[in-house]
Formats: structure tokens, C-alpha cells, sequence
């Protein structure tokens, strides 16, 4: 079983890569989506997809304006 170090906000956990299901990235931190729970890291998104060994970044476009329309 390979575990990765990330730094939090109360400290250092060890996240198994393959229980991870998402990566979230806030407006000052990363949330980590796991099948045990959630985890806020003070990572990069793309520093932590790194370190879990993510080969693709899929990233969100979807306007989050109200009223936006496609011309």
C-alpha cells in the first residue's frame, strides 16, 4: 500500500491514492473526497493530483455566472 503525506490545517495525514475520488480545489485550500471522508489539505490542486500520482486533470469551464447565456 503506497500512502501519501499532505499538510493540513491541524497537521500532517497519510492518504491512500487509490481511496481517493475527487479533488476539490476551495477558495484557500484543497478538499480531498475519499471513501472514508472528506479531507481539507493546504495544497495546490495540481500539487496534490501530482502527488497522488493523477495522470489527467479533468478541470470545470462551466461558467458559474446567473443569467449566462450561449450564444
Amino acid at each position: 500500500m503506497r500512502l501519501v503525506k499532505l499538510d493540513t490545517p491541524e497537521g500532517i495525514i497519510y492518504i491512500n491514492p487509490e481511496h481517493v475520488v475527487a479533488v476539490v480545489k476551495g477558495l484557500r485550500d484543497t478538499k480531498i473526497d475519499t471513501v472514508s471522508g472528506v479531507h481539507v489539505v493546504k495544497d495546490a490542486p495540481e500539487v496534490v493530483a501530482r502527488l497522488l500520482g493523477m495522470e489527467e486533470i479533468e478541470l470545470d469551464v462551466t461558467p458559474k455566472a446567473v443569467g449566462w447565456k450561449e450564444q
